[in-house]
């Protein structure tokens, strides 16, 4: 099974901070790398560095997942681009359960099952509190 490389592609600074918080959590973590897009910055020097990282990990026989937070978005269109060219998987909706089961999980499955999980717990993570359960949400 080979290594894997976790790249986080935001708008702004979400993606440094959602790393910042997982090592915080977690500890330091190792090929992780957090890129944001920020106002006036060039859509494609941030597709150009994500080229970069994807095929560094590549020659360093890693595969890369990248997690984006918006689908559509100027980040997930730039990792979108670098899936043209090479074998990466993209995950939108970034989040801090997403992260961290990434994080904690991916030295124990394939890259496939590990982006399947990882999901089920972004999804998961995903609580109404405060409110009445109704029997529909009972039953699931």
């Amino acid at each position: 099974m080979k290594e894997k490389a976790i790249l986080i592609i935001t708008h702004g600074n979400f993606g440094k901070e959602l790393l910042k918080s997982a090592e915080l959590i977690m500890g330091d973590q190792k090929d992780v790398v957090a890129l944001g897009l920020n106002l006036g910055d060039d859509v494609e020097s941030l597709r150009m560095d994500v080229e970069k990282i994807v095929k560094d990990n590549q020659k360093a026989n890693k595969e890369t997942i990248i997690l984006v937070d918006l689908f559509g978005g100027s980040p997930s269109n730039s990792a979108l681009s670098v899936s043209k060219q090479y074998d990466v998987k993209i995950l939108t909706g970034v989040n801090l359960p997403m992260l961290i089961e990434m994080l904690s999980s991916r030295d124990n499955y394939d890259t496939e099952d590990l982006v399947e999980i990882s999901y089920k717990s972004s999804v998961d993570g995903i609580k109404k509190l405060g409110y009445k359960i109704s029997k529909k949400e009972e039953n699931n």
